[in-house]
């Protein structure tokens, strides 16, 4: 069996994974040791640590003014996994709410290239109405960095906001009028999604690029509510 494969399929991230099975080999270490064990910088590998202590997977204690950490029982991770099914437990009865709502036609288009990732952009400009972003990970302003900047300051002068749900909170560029939350590790999205007026966008930031607009009030209802529930129950950044 691949155990960093199935770590990483119960929300671990890669660094992670590095870090807890590096402390379970090593038992009680200082963070350089860790560091030089993974090649991980020591400033990330402080954060790794405390994503890590927030599952309750690494414990430490403090030895002539140094901390030593330490990886918790394997089984821990059993614990960490019903800990995530007990959250899910809570919102479900949310999200069932949502399932019966009565469905519009919707109309599909597909935009490819950067160009087309720019069409879509700028219909969200025109709409001027504020809007939702489910797991950006500041692709954006790398596979558009002239345009964003652009997109940036009209989004400001508009007065446009934004509300977006991310896991990595230091990967946005942001800006006046934007809100970020943290999602929790074990959820994820397959692609950055913008909900705006009656229309989804689904922005796939692999090449060669497409931007998916769906236009259907119901969709953009559906996904608002669903984010809804995710807003409130995720970490404010």
């Amino acid at each position: 069996m691949d155990v960093k494969k199935t770590l990483r399929e119960i929300g671990l991230s890669k660094g992670e994974i590095e870090v807890y099975l590096t402390l379970l080999k090593l038992g009680s270490s200082p963070a350089t040791r860790v560091a030089k064990e993974t090649g991980l910088h020591r400033t990330n590998i402080y954060d790794i640590i405390e994503k890590l202590k927030e599952k309750g997977l690494v414990s430490y204690i403090v030895r002539n003014n140094i901390r030593f950490f330490s990886a918790s029982h394997p089984n821990k991770l059993l614990d960490y996994i019903k800990e995530r099914e007990e959250e899910i437990k809570e919102i479900l009865p949310e999200l069932k709410r949502y399932v019966s709502i009565p469905r519009d036609e919707a109309v599909v288009e597909v935009y490819k290239g950067k160009e087309g990732l720019k069409t879509v952009l700028k219909d969200i400009l025109r709409e001027k109405k504020n809007y939702i972003v489910f797991e950006e990970e500041g692709y954006i302003q790398k596979v558009l960095p002239y345009f964003y900047p652009q997109f940036n300051r009209e989004m400001e002068k508009r007065g446009i906001k934004v509300k977006v749900l991310t896991k990595y909170p230091e990967k946005i560029a942001r800006r006046n009028l934007m809100q970020i939350r943290t999602l929790p590790e074990f959820l994820s999205f397959p692609s950055a999604t913008a909900v705006y007026g009656n229309k989804v966008a689904i922005f796939i930031w692999d090449e060669p690029y497409y931007a998916i607009l769906i236009k259907s009030k119901h969709i953009a209802d559906s996904y608002r509510n669903f984010f809804r529930v995710l807003w409130k129950h995720a970490k404010s950044d």
